[in-house]
């Protein structure tokens, strides 16, 4: 029970005292009444003790709590049909649906419908319970996801979900080339796509359903950091003179070794940097597998660094060549009796494959993988890719050896990782990793990001910011994201802004606890004067009994 008094105001404390004083003196007359006998004195105390106290009682309107029952109600998207509407109060047997423009914040428990819903409609239902069952039309999106800053080489990662109406084709498409396709089936479908990244800067993908593009997918490139490159050969061959003579167009610091016969060697160096440069440890040798043993090729893999193997021509020996030198766990199994296995674009492999292996990873399209142990150790199934170079076919033989560098080089400093899509209005993290100071805030257009470090990786910060103007936006200079505006047409930004307001309420609640579902009780004024009416009848007609 409680009290609606407000005892801040004097009056309150006015009345309190005159009811205190009115109870004393009742007592005083009784007990100093004469012509009363001790049992009239007591019923005379008893009538004017609840005299007194219904007196009391109205003066505090006195309040109690009484449960009630809990109301529900369905709250409907503008994008949700009628006939799922009535389907879902059938299943859910609730009676009440509103949409957002008649909706009344009166009810306990709501069920959303949908995802498109104003603003305004949202911040009325903070008090309630609330549930969500999402809504898609078929061949929409659901949810999709991808890297909104990639590096160069490296793949980028497509997953999503769609209701398809039929059995079609999805795929991701970069201006007429297909990337990477899946064939849907009716119903519900989650998908995934990945393809190496190759140009540079501002880059961006369709993807396609049948002939509709359900969506543009905007994400950066940035460039590897500039390597240093040693090749340790027993003699020159055009395979290792294409790729580096590739590698220092491309802007790599490059250092051919080569054995000419037992005591003369040559060396030549391709984007040279100062007498010191040749001293540095490289970051990647690329050998033959007869050189596994070699000192230097041991103290790069003690040093984490990298080595790839090419030329190989008996993979089956040369892998164990490999393995004995360096502690690998290479393995390759035979699939075929030709000596070469045509892959398309005018690349060949030898005919063996790779067995898995926990710390093995695949080049993605090309028989070429790595070992992770203190260093990379590389091998490359490919047999010559130089004629890919001399036919004219540059795309091929840059994607190839892109992604390969990709694979084999270490992670950059300052890595910056955003999962895309990004949506102006919509807070969204960016994370930092390795980066070369402790930087406290990161630039991104014309939003300053406060960084929040880790605390259990002092290498890795978070921050957190609402785009407030959409498009490219610069990132600290040298990189750029893609900020998505926001459409009213568009399901992807109404299904994260509310997934956002779904998480908040349920922190929110979680904090602030479950109220219960109850509601206060008073007398009404007619009670208190039915009351009050028994009470001075009673003291009227006490007198006139004795």
């Amino acid at each position: 029970m409680h009290t609606t008094l407000n005892w801040t105001t004097p009056i309150s404390w006015l009345i309190a005292l005159a009811l205190l004083a009115l109870l004393v003196v009742q007592l005083w007359f009784i007990v100093r009444s004469e012509s009363l006998s001790n049992s009239r004195k007591w019923i005379r105390v008893g009538l004017n003790g609840l005299l007194w106290f219904v007196l009391v009682g109205y003066f505090l309107q006195i309040q109690w709590p009484i449960s009630r029952p809990t109301t529900h109600a369905l709250l409907l998207g503008d994008e949700v049909p009628g006939a799922v509407a009535r389907h879902l109060k059938d299943s859910l047997h609730i009676q009440e649906s509103f949409s957002s423009r008649n909706f009344k914040a009166t009810y306990d428990s709501i069920t959303l419908v949908g995802q498109q819903f104003p603003t305004e409609t949202l911040t009325q239902l903070s008090n309630a319970e609330l549930q969500w069952i999402p809504y898609s039309q078929s061949d929409q999106l659901q949810d999709i996801h991808w890297k909104g800053i990639v590096r160069q080489g490296e793949l980028q990662s497509i997953t999503g979900q769609l209701q398809s109406s039929k059995k079609q084709l999805l795929r991701v498409r970069f201006g007429t080339k297909t990337l990477d396709s899946l064939a849907l089936q009716e119903g519900a479908n989650t998908f995934r796509f990945q393809f190496p990244t190759f140009a540079r800067g501002h880059s961006q993908a369709e993807l396609v359903l049948g002939t509709t593009t359900l969506d543009t997918l905007h994400f950066f490139t940035r460039p590897t950091d500039p390597l240093t490159i040693q090749f340790l050969l027993n003699s020159p061959d055009f395979e290792s003179k294409t790729l580096a003579d590739w590698l220092g167009k491309q802007g790599y610091t490059v250092t051919v070794s080569a054995t000419l016969s037992k005591d003369i060697s040559s060396q030549i160096s391709i984007n040279k940097k100062g007498k010191s440069a040749g001293k540095a440890a490289p970051d990647l040798i690329i050998t033959e597998p007869v050189n596994a043993a070699n000192t230097v090729v041991k103290k790069a893999i003690a040093d984490g660094k990298s080595v790839l193997f090419i030329n190989l021509t008996n993979p089956e020996t040369d892998c164990r060549t490999i393995n004995q030198a360096l502690g690998s766990r290479w393995q390759v199994r035979k699939v075929n009796n030709e000596p070469l296995i045509p892959l398309g674009n005018g690349l060949n492999a030898l005919p063996y494959r790779f067995v898995d292996s926990p710390n093995q990873f695949s080049v993605t399209g090309y028989p070429i993988a790595a070992q992770q142990m203190t260093g990379r150790v590389g091998v490359s199934l490919l047999s010559e890719t130089y004629p890919l170079s001399l036919s004219g076919d540059s795309v091929t033989y840059n994607r190839v050896w892109t992604a390969v560098l990709a694979r084999l080089s270490e992670s950059d400093h300052n890595t910056i990782q955003v999962d895309a899509p990004v949506y102006s209005g919509i807070r969204h993290a960016i994370s930092i990793n390795n980066p070369t100071n402790r930087l406290t805030t990161l630039r991104v257009g014309q939003d300053t990001l406060r960084l929040s470090y880790s605390p259990i990786n002092d290498r890795s910060a978070v921050g957190t910011s609402s785009f407030s103007k959409p498009g490219w936006q610069s990132v600290q200079d040298s990189l750029a994201l893609y900020v998505n505006p926001r459409n009213s047409n568009d399901p992807i930004a109404d299904r994260v802004l509310l997934s956002r307001f779904m998480l908040a309420h349920t922190l929110s609640s979680s904090i602030e606890g479950n109220a219960d579902r109850t509601t206060t009780a008073q007398l009404p004024n007619w009670a208190w004067f039915v009351l009050l009416l028994a009470c001075f009848t009673a003291l009227w007609v006490e007198p006139k009994l004795g």
